[in-house]
């Protein structure tokens, strides 16, 4: 199960300066001094409650500088074995909090008991967490720079990589450190940059006015510096309305402290009036008489200004808001979460802001030439926020239609150009001087998209590099592209290569270095041979299609019936359109029962299907490539709960899926459908020459390297 994000809190300063080795005042030094040697690292269990609670006590005793960090975090790193402890027999004396997030560690919490300062524990924790986890790129930690630390980090062997505003009334600066574990230095090792937008109801808000609420600090734990760059709360005219309507001083306390959060629009009264509509109607199957009252309609308003705001999370304590709206809102892709669950999950929530394609239900999107005619319409996209007017966009589409150069224009269900490209070829780059994507709530689902398929074709062409040169681009796309991998040039531009090699290490780098010196970017760093798996497939998403077949990546053939292969991968192609959601999306998930082999991720997926479906019986075959990102086992309404934004499954879908009441889920990406499907018989044969077994898979089958390049290769057509 790939390990939940944990937030990132800042360290205490006094923890710092005394745990790396500064000498001590007076006895205590020596009278710990033989308790040095008997201090033992240990990854805390699930089972292991007393020395959670003390490693919680420690946390709370310096939380004033580590930062509001709620119980529930603790106990879901135990589940994920990111809870390291250190201990002096059964004492806790210090531990290390973390979270696993794609390819990288956060660092959460790094915490010596007072006593035992002095003695090196926190070098031995970040040590553990580095050896433990060298498979990642590296270790991502975050402190305030007034705490005069920078030193300290260096001494550990972080490095400075960016520095933000903080959320604190001061405004002091908060500072990313980064511990590289000298893989190939191909990869961005800036923080992720796509923002959480989360909405907040008028309880969380009371959080924030008032802190001795009951549970407040689970709520104040949101606005920790260290979330700067990846959650933004936000405030609906919702929340406006119910303080408008609130009496006495509070109201006012209300009124000011909602200032801090920005104002969101949703796309309209009538868009609003439609989802309160539905709410109402799906809230009234479990409580018929719904709403009661005002307050209950003001729910049903939050959820509704949420949802057609575009935003994919609304923040609230009200179990009873959660109970009757939480279905029906997830449905319209947006999830009611606690604020405990914003801070556990900040990484898949992220995620899910990215690919959203849950908001493109019940809709259908065309891609078609933009005539000379309609190229007013795009004067809409226009980036006028910095400095370009709509006439400017227009003489830049127009030119491009005179020199010969096509104008793809993306339309919604109502004829709307949503988003606009143009690509050329020019040698071993494919140039890409527009990308325009409407700032709305499928935007970004847009933009991957559009880079995906921007990836197809410079694939298809032969140009190993994949080049935005528009100045104007929009933000949905420049987010889309800079968690994509894409590298910016000294002229701002952004680059990533588009490689079809599959080959070992050292091929890869011959191809791409190649690419780089004829296409004038710089050329990567080196690669070897044996790179770890997740090493292995950031860069093959980042370098997407190329294959690194000398990596620790595994590979696995995977089973799929034709009637789920349809929907999922698109293929074989059916009378019944695809659901729009599953076809926008590049990210997907594939549930199974959880019996038989488990995959690990990251691997590689080879997709067999199997004879018979829908309509017309396709022979079986091995049809498509992706890659697995994610396994996650888990009872089916939690998990449909996780990853309903990526609009797969309905509950009940998943829940047949099950088996006694667990469900594993496949989380995968970046699927390449084979130009030549592989037929049984060649499978078969294939398999016979590589010394595998010939049948067919009935669960996750482990292939080696060799088969796995075998097949890919004749599915390829290479």
């Amino acid at each position: 199960m790939t390990p939940k994000l944990l937030a990132p809190h800042v360290a205490d300063t006094r923890i710092f300066r005394e745990c790396l080795g500064s000498a001590r005042i007076g006895g205590m030094e020596q009278d710990h001094e033989a308790a040095k040697e008997d201090i033992q690292l240990v990854v805390a269990g699930a089972q292991d409650v007393a020395a959670i609670e003390a490693a919680i006590a420690l946390g709370n005793a310096s939380r004033s500088t580590l930062g509001h960090m709620p119980f529930a975090a603790y106990y879901d790193a135990t589940l994920r074995g990111c809870l390291v402890l250190a201990r002096l027999g059964n004492r806790v004396v210090g531990y290390a909090l973390f979270g696993l997030a794609r390819n990288r560690v956060r660092l959460s919490h790094l915490c010596v008991e007072v006593d035992f300062r002095g003695h090196g524990i926190a070098r031995r924790l970040v040590e553990h967490i580095r050896r433990e986890h060298s498979d990642h790129l590296g270790i991502l930690a975050r402190c305030r720079h007034d705490y005069g630390l920078g030193e300290l980090w260096i001494s550990l062997g972080f490095s400075q990589l960016s520095e933000q505003p903080g959320r604190s009334k001061e405004g002091y600066p908060v500072v990313s450190w980064w511990l590289d574990h000298g893989h190939p230095n191909l990869f961005s090792t800036e923080p992720a940059t796509t923002l959480v937008r989360a909405a907040i109801d008028l309880n969380v808000l009371r959080d924030f006015v008032d802190p001795t609420r009951a549970d407040a600090d689970e709520t104040r734990a949101l606005r920790a510096d260290h979330l700067t760059d990846q959650l933004e709360l936000v405030r609906t005219a919702a929340l406006d309305i119910e303080i408008n309507e609130m009496q006495g001083p509070l109201r006012a306390a209300c009124t000011q402290h909602a200032q801090q959060f920005r104002r969101v629009n949703s796309s309209g009264q009538r868009r609003v009036s439609d989802i309160e509509d539905q709410l109402r109607q799906d809230a009234q199957i479990a409580d018929p008489g719904y709403p009661h009252g005002p307050q209950d309609e003001l729910d049903v308003r939050h959820v509704a200004e949420a949802a057609a705001a575009g935003l994919n999370v609304l923040t609230t304590r009200d179990q009873r808001l959660t109970t009757l709206l939480g279905p029906p809102s997830e449905r319209l892709g947006l999830r009611i979460v606690r604020p405990v669950d914003v801070i556990i999950h900040i990484d898949e929530l992220a995620r899910a802001e990215a690919y959203r394609p849950a908001a493109l239900l019940n809709t259908s999107y065309s891609e078609r030439l933009v005539g000379s005619g309609q190229d007013g319409l795009a004067t809409a996209l226009a980036d006028i926020a910095n400095g370009e007017r709509p006439q400017q966009l227009l003489r830049k589409l127009r030119a491009l239609g005179m020199a010969g150069h096509d104008r793809m224009g993306v339309y919604d269900s109502n004829g709307q150009l949503v988003a606009v490209f143009s690509a050329i070829e020019l040698g071993y780059t494919l140039e890409v001087p527009l990308l325009r994507v409407s700032n709305n709530a499928v935007g970004d689902t847009l933009a991957r998209q559009l880079l995906f398929r921007l990836r197809e074709r410079a694939h298809s062409a032969r140009t190993p590099i994949l080049r935005i040169t528009d100045p104007h681009m929009s933000r949905h796309a420049q987010m889309a592209a800079i968690v994509d991998g894409f590298r910016t040039a000294d002229n701002n531009d952004l680059y990533t290569f588009v490689l079809g090699t599959a080959g070992p290490a050292d091929s890869v780098e011959y191809d791409a270095a190649g690419a780089a010196r004829r296409a004038g970017v710089p050329e990567p760093a080196s690669l070897r041979s044996g790179m770890p798996a997740v090493a292995a497939a950031t860069l093959e998403r980042t370098w997407w299609p190329v294959k690194i077949v000398d990596s620790d990546l595994a590979n696995y053939l995977i089973p799929i019936q034709q009637r789920f292969s349809a929907d999922l991968l698109g293929m074989p192609n059916t009378l019944i359109p695809r659901n729009d959601a599953l076809g926008l999306a590049i990210e997907r998930v594939y549930y199974r029962s959880p019996g038989g082999a488990r995959p690990a991720a990251p691997a590689r997926l080879l997709w067999y299907m199997s004879e018979g479906g829908r309509g017309v019986s396709r022979p079986a075959s091995v049809i498509a490539c992706s890659q697995l990102d994610t396994v996650v086992d888990g009872d089916p309404r939690e998990l449909h709960s996780r990853f309903q934004h990526l609009g797969v499954w309905r509950q009940e879908s998943v829940e047949r899926a099950s088996r006694n009441g667990r469900v594993q889920a496949l989380r995968f990406t970046h699927t390449e459908v084979f130009l030549n499907p592989i037929s049984r018989q060649r499978f078969r044969q294939l398999s016979l020459t590589h010394g595998s077994s010939n049948r067919a898979p009935q669960g996750p089958r482990r292939i080696s390297t060799a088969l796995f390049t075998a097949l890919y290769a004749e599915g390829r057509g290479a």
